[in-house]
């Protein structure tokens, strides 16, 4: 995407333009899911259901706007779950689910990654697509002879099986993450029969069979093994910046292993890999055996995938940190793009600078309103669009066409301007709301710990590759405690890095060293955890939450205590 142009304000023939594109996409929402069990029965829109009955119904937009904005509150996942429970009846009778939350019955159900360390939640997701007769757009271009290195994970946890009468299966529904259920849309398969396991892709890396590998590290080597056999890769995508990381050490741990594999058609003794076969490449061997393994020298990536110009990850945010050791396995011939920001609920904004990762523009396939995370949360405190304020912050409240009304994803937002074409509100992920280290003089969040950590990674002395913190109250005098695995050795100022850490959090607030001068508290703690610690908790909490460590999101403020000990015992070293 080109760069654009940037603006601090916009005119009021501005403003009218958002709105006027805004409000019938709100409006169709409204309209496809008013009818739906949800929309009719749940207690929280019962307000909103009489004021649409008092004005006769919804065929006035201004009337059936003012109602929405008037009388919807705001909701969490709470609301929606004792309906997402009925697809688990056993039978699961069509009659008693359809239309829950949108026309129809849903494709798919996807998993949602439980960074606040509750539950995963189940979503619901339609297929407005096929609903509304639009074609559903390829993931990859399955004419391109070279072939697209994808790390998709589209095994699912359990079916839902829907039935019209004993007996008669009108369909069966997924769990599974959202971008495998994506996947699983653009090719039009949703359960998986033997036919599959043998099907090679057009125009993919890796054959059906191993995106469905349930044990994660097996499924990351062997998505390693068949990359590794291309040559010819020409596009590299994978939904984190950390996953990426993880993948590159399992090919540089495994090395040994996966070069003889190519060069005799073998595969590595792995589990959960019975129906996944690979051919020999005795050329593509001798050719990786010459390069080296992975951590052997400075962008080995581009040496092994020369056709390769661009990885596409998502790295802002938390995954931010470990962008030094990506641009060092991918060398200066390799950029990166950030695909966007969203979530397992809605899609919220996409990239509109190539240059600013961590920069995107608002979308508007979902409805996003602003709630000032300064004020109360309730809807009168909401902001449109075009009423945002360039650097304020804001918590997205989403209404989404699979139904979800005035939904709160938790997370913040800062504006950074507009959009000189779209108008639309240009955007920065900061954290989540919850995130949030509390001291007594002062608090901690999300963004400040990403600033304060830069410090770290710009230092050859303790070279950050992830990290997370909690509140260490070790002793009276309390202080933020990091938990950092390191992407080298320690250098020989590291004994100066908690002071350079306790100077960043005075730059985020002051308060930090009048606490200090009083005695209330005192340099940061840094734990050094073992090589390999923020991978093995992805797999640790996948297997616990049953679901795939790929979409595990580590938070970058632990709250959880069992969590907290967990990395505890992981530590080697303390600065």
């Amino acid at each position: 995407m080109a760069v654009v142009n940037v603006n601090p304000t916009r005119t009021s023939q501005q403003v009218a333009a958002l709105s006027e594109r805004t409000n019938p996409a709100l409006l169709n929402i409204i309209r496809d899911n008013i009818t739906s069990q949800y929309a009719s029965q749940a207690a929280s829109l019962a307000e909103f259901r009489d004021a649409v009955s008092m004005h006769g119904g919804t065929e006035v937009d201004a009337d059936l706007l003012a109602d929405f904005w008037a009388h919807i509150p705001l909701s969490t996942y709470d609301s929606y779950k004792p309906f997402v429970h009925k697809f688990n009846a056993q039978p699961c009778k069509e009659e008693d689910v359809a239309n829950m939350f949108s026309p129809g019955l849903p494709d798919f159900f996807a998993v949602s990654s439980a960074t606040s360390g509750t539950s995963p939640k189940l979503l619901p997701k339609y297929n407005h697509y096929k609903r509304l007769k639009i074609p559903v757009r390829q993931l990859f271009d399955p004419n391109n002879e070279d072939p697209c290195a994808v790390v998709a994970c589209t095994g699912y946890r359990d079916v839902k099986v829907i039935e019209r009468a004993p007996g008669e299966v009108v369909q069966r529904i997924p769990v599974c993450l959202i971008s495998g259920g994506n996947m699983r849309r653009s090719l039009g398969w949703y359960i998986d029969d033997e036919s599959h396991m043998s099907l090679s892709m057009s125009g993919y890396a890796v054959p059906w069979a191993a995106t469905v590998i349930g044990y994660f590290p097996s499924f990351l080597i062997i998505h390693g093994l068949f990359f590794l056999s291309h040559r010819n890769v020409h596009r590299f995508i994978i939904p984190f910046a950390t996953q990426f990381v993880d993948l590159i050490r399992h090919i540089d741990e495994h090395w040994d292993v996966l070069v003889p594999c190519i060069r005799d058609g073998t595969l590595p003794d792995l589990e959960g890999i019975d129906h996944t076969h690979f051919h020999p490449n005795p050329e593509r061997a001798a050719e990786l055996l010459e390069i080296g393994p992975p951590f052997s020298f400075e962008g080995w990536f581009a040496h092994v995938w020369p056709k390769v110009n661009e990885l596409l990850t998502i790295c802002s945010g938390t995954f931010a940190t470990v962008l030094p050791k990506v641009w060092s396995i991918l060398g200066p011939t390799v950029s990166i793009r950030c695909p966007g920001y969203g979530s397992s609920e809605a899609m919220i904004g996409v990239p509109y600078d190539v240059n600013k990762l961590d920069e995107f523009v608002l979308l508007l396939h979902d409805i996003v309103e602003f709630l000032d995370v300064s004020l109360d949360a309730t809807h009168e405190n909401l902001r449109q669009a075009w009423e945002v304020e360039v650097g304020k912050q804001y918590e997205p409240i989403v209404t989404t066409r699979d139904g979800l009304w005035r939904y709160q994803l938790g997370d913040v937002l800062h504006i950074v301007g507009f959009h000189d074409e779209s108008n639309s509100p240009l955007f920065k992920y900061v954290g989540r709301r919850a995130s949030t280290l509390r001291f007594p003089f002062a608090q901690v969040t999300d963004d400040q710990l990403l600033t304060v950590i830069q410090v770290l990674s710009s230092d050859d002395a303790v070279r950050v590759q992830e990290f997370t913190a909690m509140l260490d109250d070790r002793t009276l005098l309390s202080t933020v405690g990091f938990f950092i695995e390191l992407a080298g050795s320690l250098g020989l100022n590291a004994h100066l890095a908690p002071k350079k850490l306790f100077d960043a959090l005075v730059t985020t607030n002051i308060e930090h060293q009048r606490a200090f001068e009083l005695g209330k508290t005192r340099f940061p703690t840094i734990w050094i955890v073992k090589a390999g610690t923020f991978a093995e908790f992805r797999q640790w909490k996948g297997e616990n939450a049953n679901i795939a460590s790929g979409q595990v999101k580590i938070p970058l403020v632990l709250l959880d205590p069992t969590v907290q000990e967990w990395f505890s015992e992981r530590v080697v070293q303390e600065l």
